[in-house]
């Protein structure tokens, strides 16, 4: 029975909130964007659960709340505690003289007890779930933290000491997460150079390990810069502008392995306007309006080219 209540109160008390203020808080950030150890996550289960665990306390032991619902099972709710605290406590067990009539009322304690915990646990997993909305919410807007406002710097402080402690520095370096929100929507350009090879694109998505390190990212529209064709130019005396030995890389994306990317660099471009197709164009000017269209431009293929 020890071992029952035991695990009864670690996941009640520990587990459960963290988890709770994860879900929410995942909500900004998702939750596999998280790097910690077991240790670490019992330590951060613990830091979250203080603030709603007092705030629980307080509107249950000092205002009426405590005494809503109105429970009449059984003892008290103070006898309860003492006689499942007894009943838990190592020793000889005594035999009572109406063993039937002891069972039942230890019975009634325990139901008592659980019942008067559960009203504890409901406060306090939803202030843990509000919590962690909050946190989301303040971390959401770091890219508006201004270093000018006192208070702006206190929430950036409060993000990079402790929301953000135990989150992948990827997903700020790989998010638009410390831009601006008039800015959020831009798209994150990486030109990476991978076994000797320039190759740039739109991150879309990338993969870590359990440690945390960089496993590989996914681009889409995604280019090779033709190098050979670039010193073959110029020893011809050649001239091109850079942006020419661009070469688009057939396919939806591309993956990159990180233990081959050398180097990289990290852009964040306002997000490529969409192709209006010809629907569009005579819902804007109307079927009257006469729309040519321009011939294809000529494609060149980006694996058999030089």
């Amino acid at each position: 029975m020890s071992a029952l209540v035991a695990g009864f109160l670690l996941i009640g008390y520990l587990l459960a909130p963290g988890v709770i203020y994860r879900l929410f808080f995942s909500a900004y950030i998702p939750a596999r964007r998280y790097q910690r150890t077991r240790t670490e996550e019992v330590v951060f289960s613990l830091l979250v659960t203080i603030v709603p665990f007092v705030l629980s306390w307080i509107l249950l032991v000092h205002t009426p709340l405590g005494n809503l619902p109105n429970l009449s099972i059984g003892p008290s709710k103070a006898e309860a505690y003492r006689i499942v605290f007894r009943s838990l406590l190592p020793g000889p067990e005594l035999t009572p003289p109406n063993p039937l009539t002891a069972r039942a009322h230890l019975a009634d304690s325990y139901l008592r007890a659980f019942l008067e915990q559960g009203r504890f646990l409901s406060l306090l997993w939803l202030f843990c779930a509000l919590e962690g909305w909050a946190s989301g919410l303040i971390v959401s807007r770091y890219g508006d933290y201004s270093t000018n406002q006192r208070m702006h710097r206190l929430l950036k402080r409060f993000c990079d000491d402790f929301l953000l402690t135990y989150v992948s520095e990827w997903e700020l370096l790989f998010t638009t997460r410390s831009l601006p929100r008039n800015q959020q929507d831009f798209d994150v350009e990486i030109d990476a150079l991978a076994a000797g090879i320039l190759y740039r694109g739109k991150l879309v998505d990338w993969f870590l390990d359990q440690d945390g390190k960089l496993e590989g990212i996914f681009l889409e529209r995604a280019a090779r810069y033709q190098q050979a064709e670039l010193e073959r130019d110029r020893a011809h005396g050649v001239q091109k502008t850079r942006e020419s030995y661009w070469r688009v890389i057939p396919g939806a994306k591309l993956y990159l392995v990180a233990s081959t990317i050398a180097n990289y660099n990290i852009r964040y471009a306002p997000p490529m306007q969409q192709d209006t197709t010809l629907a569009q164009l005579r819902a804007r000017f109307g079927e009257e309006a006469i729309i040519t269209q321009l011939p294809p431009d000529s494609f060149e293929d980006p694996i058999n080219s030089p």
